[in-house]
């Protein structure tokens, strides 16, 4: 299968979660971000969760073992998203941007090596 528009869409995503965890980790203070790693984390999250409801997980992704590893890394980084919410910690916002661009990866990686559409039946 070829990459379409939303792999594109969450691939910007992606790169925006980490320029906002390098504006948090450098302390550029920009705007909604600031010099707080709860905004940065926050940020981070929605991008995530932006990025993740492009994907699609059809009838026939759901089979793989990949599908169901990717379902598992997405709740731990729900788990890293919301330990750095609470604590602030960069080390929590660390993990969960990592977890984003591996969701990514293996996201870009599955769609483009396996078909998501079977041939209709003559």
């Amino acid at each position: 299968m070829t990459l379409t528009w939303k792999d594109a869409a969450a691939t910007v995503l992606t790169t925006l979660a980490v320029l906002v965890y390098a504006a948090a980790h450098q302390s550029w203070n920009v705007w909604l971000i600031g010099s707080s790693n709860r905004w940065a984390a926050g940020v981070v999250l929605l991008l995530g969760i932006g990025a993740c409801s492009l994907g699609t997980a059809g009838e026939e992704m759901g089979r793989h073992s990949s599908t169901r590893a990717l379902a598992a890394l997405g709740a731990l980084s729900l788990v890293f998203g919301l330990w750095a919410l609470v604590t602030a910690s960069l080390t929590a916002l660390a993990l969960l941007v990592v977890c984003t661009v591996v969701l990514w990866a293996g996201s870009t990686l599955r769609h483009a090596w396996h078909p998501t559409h079977r041939p209709l039946a003559d």
